[in-house]
C-alpha cells in the first residue's frame, strides 16, 4: 500500500461552494471521467450543523496501460481508499487517499 498527500491551494473562478457541489457530484460515478468507474461509501458522517462532512470511500479506477504491463503487475484496475473532510466554515477540503491495489 502507498500514501501520498500533497497540499495544493487552488484559485478558482467560481465560489467555494460551488466548486464543491460540483465535485461532490461526481461520486459514486462520473460519465464525464470515463477511468473513473465507480466508489463504494465505506463511512461518513455529518456535523450536527452540517458545517462538516467526512466520507470515506473506495473508488476504482481503469488503469491506462498496455495489456501485457497490466498482466505483469497483475492488475487490470485500481483501487484506493479515499477519505474527504469538508469544512464548510473555514471552505476547505481534505482528501487523503491510499493505493490499495500496489
Amino acid at each position: 500500500k502507498q500514501w501520498y498527500q500533497r497540499r495544493v491551494r487552488g484559485v478558482y473562478k467560481y465560489p467555494f461552494e460551488l466548486i464543491m457541489l460540483a465535485y461532490e457530484r461526481r461520486f459514486p460515478t462520473c460519465d464525464m471521467i470515463p477511468a473513473f468507474l465507480g466508489s463504494d461509501t465505506i463511512s461518513e458522517h455529518k456535523s450536527k450543523d452540517g458545517a462538516v462532512h467526512v466520507i470515506e470511500r473506495r473508488c476504482k479506477i481503469d488503469v491506462e496501460a498496455p495489456y501485457l504491463l497490466k498482466k505483469v503487475c497483475g492488475a487490470d484496475f485500481v483501487y484506493f481508499i479515499q477519505k474527504n473532510s469538508l469544512n464548510k466554515r473555514n471552505r476547505t477540503l481534505t482528501i487523503v487517499a491510499t493505493n490499495e491495489t500496489f
